[in-house]
């Protein structure tokens, strides 16, 4: 009987661990991302088009110099799904879009001067 035990804890303990890392490998297949970096002008887009799942889209976006700024995630198929305008002069920051729905999308960041950066996180 204590053998019966002993084996039976060995085998949950071993299911027990292959689900556990089964479950990071699982969401780890839906995060991705896309960024690009443009040196020579003040406008960067991440095209050609990435396929995002839905969900809560991150947008990363970095320009150098003054004055307005602004990014903007649109569609393949047309429409925007989010943007937001910023200083040139805030550096580096980070948007969180909220609910955006499944399809193919591709950022872009414009204002300031060169060089200028773009990432879409999820």
């Amino acid at each position: 009987m204590y053998r019966s035990t002993q084996r039976a804890a060995i085998v949950g303990a071993i299911a027990a661990s292959a689900l556990a890392l089964a479950a990071p490998a699982a969401s780890a297949t839906v995060q991705g991302g896309v960024s690009k970096t443009c040196y020579t002008v003040n406008t960067c887009s991440t095209e050609p088009s990435v396929w995002f799942p839905g969900g809560t889209l991150s947008v990363d976006a970095d320009v150098h110099g003054t004055g307005p700024a602004q990014w903007v995630v649109r569609r393949d198929s047309g429409g925007t799904v989010c943007q937001s305008g910023f200083g040139a002069e805030e550096g580096a920051r980070s948007w969180v879009c909220n609910n955006v729905s499944g399809g193919w999308i591709y950022g872009i960041v414009s204002g300031g001067s060169p060089s200028v950066n773009i990432g879409l996180r999820w």
